[in-house]
């Protein structure tokens, strides 16, 4: 392992039928996948654009890896930022293994600090927006704290950071419910364990979160950001042409 932060992007495979389900009914099967695809290179393009760590795509379903393999290729071809391009070489690509998606990242984490990871933050690939600013600040508060939570309005929640290993927060959660985040508190509070919460953002799910997307999209640019969002604004062009 390169460094001893890590970002680890879960990501499940991009085709049609099996991820933004919530969205095919305004996109269609085929183009609900298109935009996954295009949250998962966003999201790995503002992974890496924290430095001094090191990017692990953990994919779904463990016989995927092909068509990860592709996604990266397809990613150092889009990518508009050459250095990013070039940092995207350096990531590793794993197996999501277990049940449940807590079993999932205690397998997961428990093999990175195995392998010298000193901290490790967990995220989806469905928040294309957040920005690598939020993924340096919560790896600073794990200087201090063993876990930090990124809650979101739905009840989950966007990243998860862990200092070391902390199976118990993962073990009798309702997954996919809107009471993982709740819960997660819950655990932690319980076992006493010292934790700080993250801004408050958002999964892109839902007609609802697309339309705010847009939006945030919108501002961005405005601001001068031109970085962020970059293949999932593109994605979204092409779909309405």
């Amino acid at each position: 392992m390169d460094h001893k932060n890590v970002i680890c992007v879960f990501a499940r495979c991009p085709k049609p039928g099996m991820v933004k389900t919530r969205l095919q009914d305004v996109l269609g099967e085929k183009h609900a996948a298109f935009l996954a695809r295009a949250f998962l290179l966003d999201t790995i393009s503002n992974s890496l654009r924290v430095k001094k760590t090191s990017i692990i795509v953990a994919y779904w379903p463990p016989e995927s890896r092909e068509d990860f393999e592709d996604i990266m290729h397809l990613f150092s071809l889009e990518e508009k930022d050459r250095n990013i391009r070039r940092k995207s070489n350096d990531i590793r690509l794993m197996p999501q293994q277990g049940a449940d998606p807590g079993e999932r990242m205690v397998r997961l984490s428990d093999s990175l600090f195995l392998s010298g990871a000193d901290k490790i933050l967990i995220t989806g690939s469905d928040s294309p927006q957040l920005h690598p600013s939020i993924f340096r600040a919560a790896l600073e508060l794990l200087d201090r704290k063993r876990v930090v939570l990124g809650p979101t309005f739905d009840g989950g929640y966007y990243i998860i950071g862990l200092r070391n290993p902390c199976p118990e927060i993962f073990n009798g959660i309702n997954w996919g419910s809107s009471n993982v985040y709740r819960e997660t508190a819950e655990i932690l509070e319980r076992n006493e364990v010292n934790w700080q919460e993250l801004e408050l953002s958002y999964d892109v799910d839902t007609p609802e979160n697309l339309e705010q997307l847009y939006l945030e999209i919108d501002t961005l640019r405005l601001t001068g950001e031109n970085r962020i969002c970059y293949h999932t604004e593109k994605c979204l062009k092409n779909l309405t042409e």
